[in-house]
């Protein structure tokens, strides 16, 4: 199996089915390259080592996802499959972060939710998956801990890893709020499931996807608070 069909196959068992397989969706880097082109100077700003392009035609969602080949060439040969290390953790950040923005503009999108633009429904995705790569980066961390759990240090390198890196040196100022706001969040949040069990930060992460972006955020408030 794929590393990308068996991250989807993950998000879909704890969050609910897309009805599509992503590996259809993956673009080359000429297509990448156009649609960015389309995307508007915003675009521009954001990394481009991983994208996800969506838009809505005729009542239908239209996504693609794209990785920079370094990306790809840093996972094969480092497979997170076989353990976590510095070579390949943050080009696994990257792929996970892509395909997790897909996997729930999918959901949104069957579930009702049109608004795809909104900056509500972009910053909603980006809570998400800083999140959800937390949780999946500690699954693949635990795994190969000869007591399938994780230590204080691990957690310690992965909150570093998700939260510490970016750096938000965006000129837009929307852009760098937007990012600012959810790295806050998710740390918050994620300190939060760290203290659950693992039964009850599945139901708890099942729930709060379901809420809107601003229920979302008081409920990370309420918790930390």
């Amino acid at each position: 199996m794929t590393l990308l069909r068996e991250i989807q196959l993950l998000l879909e068992r704890t969050y609910g089915a897309t009805g599509v397989n992503f590996e259809e969706f993956v673009l080359g880097p000429s297509r990448s390259r156009q649609l960015a082109d389309l995307a508007g100077s915003y675009a521009k700003q954001i990394s481009d080592l991983g994208r996800v392009f969506m838009r809505t035609t005729d009542g239908k969602l239209r996504l693609g996802i794209y990785y920079d080949p370094r990306v790809i060439t840093a996972l094969e040969a480092h497979n997170p499959q076989y353990g976590l290390t510095d070579d390949n953790v943050l080009p696994f950040m990257v792929f996970l972060e892509e395909l997790d923005h897909a996997v729930h503009t999918a959901l949104k999108f069957r579930e009702g939710a049109a608004e795809i633009y909104s900056e509500a429904f972009v910053r909603e995705l980006e809570l998400q998956a800083k999140v959800d790569v937390y949780l999946i980066l500690q699954m693949y961390c635990a795994f190969f801990n000869a007591s399938k759990k994780l230590s204080d240090v691990d957690r310690r390198w992965l909150r570093s890893c998700v939260f510490d890196a970016e750096n938000f040196a965006y000129e837009e100022p929307l852009l760098r709020d937007r990012y600012r706001d959810s790295n806050r969040l998710g740390r918050r949040y994620v300190k939060f499931l760290d203290r659950l069990t693992a039964r009850r930060r599945t139901t708890e992460i099942r729930r709060f996807r379901k809420l809107p972006y601003s229920a979302k955020c008081d409920r990370i408030l309420a918790l930390s608070a």
